[in-house]
């Protein structure tokens, strides 16, 4: 992805080794998806001023949604829900919690509910629809913010009271091929260019 020039080289955090990331400190698996969080949450505030925007009336910026779509493919869904569902999850689940009907069940889901809001932001787009463009972003941005915030409230804390250090650390070793660039500038650039008239 281009980036705006700035002081630091510019870096391709998606496919760079983690351990060759100067600004990545690896730390335990609850720090490391509150940082994502912290990241997400950002991109959401920016996505949310964005739709503003075009509500208010301006250019359909296409560059910016294909960013987004970006970021939630290769951060949201690839580096962040990844490390949940296929190691944090089986992990709280062969500690007790049940598969079918506890949280990590109901965060399963919603991840899924998640991806579709994802899906019909890009029909959208696709289409230059800015009426759906509208509702997919708001129930993205409602549904994302609610599950980070279950996720840090209540499913973080759980983790810490079921899992032995043991098990902390293991899953902090198995994270770290999977750490990633919490600076956003790796996915959204920024500023953007206003489309030129029709």
């Amino acid at each position: 992805m281009a980036h705006v020039a700035d002081a630091d080289p510019v870096l391709d955090c998606c496919t760079m080794d983690a351990g060759a990331l100067p600004w990545v400190v690896p730390d335990g698996p609850i720090e490391v998806l509150l940082g994502e969080h912290r990241t997400i949450l950002q991109v959401l505030d920016e996505v949310e001023r964005e739709s503003r925007r075009l509500e208010a009336q301006g250019a359909l910026r296409e560059t910016f949604w294909r960013d987004v779509l970006r970021f939630l493919d290769e951060f949201d869904d690839g580096l962040h829900h990844r490390k949940e569902e296929h190691l944090l999850f089986p992990a709280l689940e062969a500690a007790g919690l049940s598969a079918e009907h506890g949280p990590t069940a109901v965060l399963r889901n919603e991840h899924l509910r998640a991806h579709g809001w994802r899906l019909r932001l890009e029909r959208a787009l696709l289409e230059r629809d800015r009426t759906r463009l509208g509702a997919a972003v708001g129930g993205y941005l409602d549904l994302a913010r609610a599950h980070v915030l279950k996720e840090n409230q209540i499913l973080f804390p759980l983790v810490q009271r079921l899992l032995p250090a043991a098990d902390l650390e293991r899953l902090g070793a198995e994270f770290r091929p999977l750490l990633a660039d919490q600076r956003l500038r790796c996915w959204i650039r920024h500023p953007y260019a206003e489309p030129a008239p029709a």
